[in-house]
């Protein structure tokens, strides 16, 4: 079995929300809220709004948790092809 299929088959153990929450939200959706609201869209040296901030964050870990759900179906589907095509599989 090749390397990245055994580590997803650990990975795949601790479960999907695990998965979705870790990868997606808290190593994609938390550091992109935090650039893209704080570094990339300041326009001046004043903080931004605390409601635009809000809906930054809200946003941001929604597109965490989709960016999760949809490498989970990705890596899942390629495990999935791989354990079909595997002799006894």
């Amino acid at each position: 079995m090749p390397r990245d299929l055994k580590n997803w088959e650990l990975l795949r153990q601790k479960g999907k929300r695990r998965f979705i929450l870790i990868t997606g939200v808290l190593s994609y959706g938390l550091p992109m809220f935090v650039v893209m609201t704080f570094f990339v869209n300041r326009k001046s040296e004043v903080m931004p709004e605390p409601l635009r901030v809000a809906i930054s964050l809200v946003i941001w870990l929604l597109g965490g948790a989709a960016f999760g759900f949809i490498m989970w179906k990705l890596n899942e589907g390629r495990y999935q092809k791989f354990l079909a095509k595997k002799p006894g599989g």
